[in-house]
This record gives structure tokens, sequence and C-alpha cells, in this order.
């Protein structure tokens, strides 16, 4: 529920923030970062994956505290996980957050999970410099179906 809340918040706030352009250093709180992804197939390495899968990633930070929501756009067949790994653009990389997204079947479209934890420095100071995407795995592209970099907003 906390995690819930929080994430809710931060992503409330980082919506008021791009709405109100001109009163953004107001709207957002100091220290806020929001990140965003598009994930797709075309986007896996080393090699695309051929899908319809498509989703969205919004992930802040707030000092130590880092939130995510991963939407599935267009529908996908059975997730198995998902994660955050570190490595720059058109790079593989090892994973450094663990969502915990719920199983699926197929056809899949939805929050295919959100939530929020305490990380260390090293984790945000690679995200921040843009070397990081979210990777989701499915059962039939178990080293990942979409992915896509984070890019700070």
């Amino acid at each position: 529920m906390r995690v819930s809340r929080t994430f809710t918040v931060l992503a409330v706030v980082a919506l008021l923030g791009v709405a109100c352009k001109d009163n953004i250093t107001t709207a957002i709180p100091a220290g806020l970062s929001v990140f965003t992804a598009t994930l797709n197939g075309a986007n896996e390495k080393p090699t695309a994956v051929t899908t319809t899968a498509r989703g969205s990633a919004i992930v802040t930070i707030l000092g130590n505290q880092l939130s995510w929501k991963v939407d599935i756009t267009s529908a996908i067949d059975s997730i198995t996980a998902g994660h955050i790994h570190h490595a720059p653009i058109d790079s593989a990389g090892g994973v450094r957050v663990n969502f915990t997204p719920a199983p699926t079947g197929a056809a899949f479209t939805g929050t295919a999970t959100q939530g929020a934890i305490v990380v260390a420095d090293s984790i945000i100071a690679f995200i921040q410099a843009g070397n990081s995407y979210v990777n989701i795995h499915t059962k039939k592209n178990g080293a990942g179906e979409i992915r896509g970099q984070l890019v700070k907003q």
C-alpha cells in the first residue's frame, strides 16, 4: 500500500510538472528525477525480437527512493520477469533492480509492475547517466521480449 501511494504521489507530481512547464520548478520537489522508456522488441540486444508487444515505463528518483511503473500498451504473452539493467544504449548489461510482475497469460495489456524501493547511490548514478534500460521477459523470449532505454525527462 505504501509503495503504491509513494509511486502515485511521485507520478502525479511528475505529470503536473510536465503539464505546467512554466511552473515546473515549483511543481516538482527539489531533487526529483523522472525517466521514461518506450519498450519494444526492436530495442532488444544483442538481437532484436520480432513481437507486436509494446510498453512504456516511468521511473522516478527522489533521494535514494526509486519508484517505477511499467505498462504494456500492446498485448504481450506470458510475462515472467522484469528488471532495470545497467548498460549503455545498444549494449546488454546486468540486472540491478528486480521487478516483481505477476505472471500473465496471453494477450495481456495493462500495468505489468509498479513499486518502490530504496537503492544504492551507484544505481542512481548509472540511471542518471543514461546507462540503464527496462526489460520485460516472457516465456517465449526468456532473454527479454521488450526493452527500452531510460531517458531523463
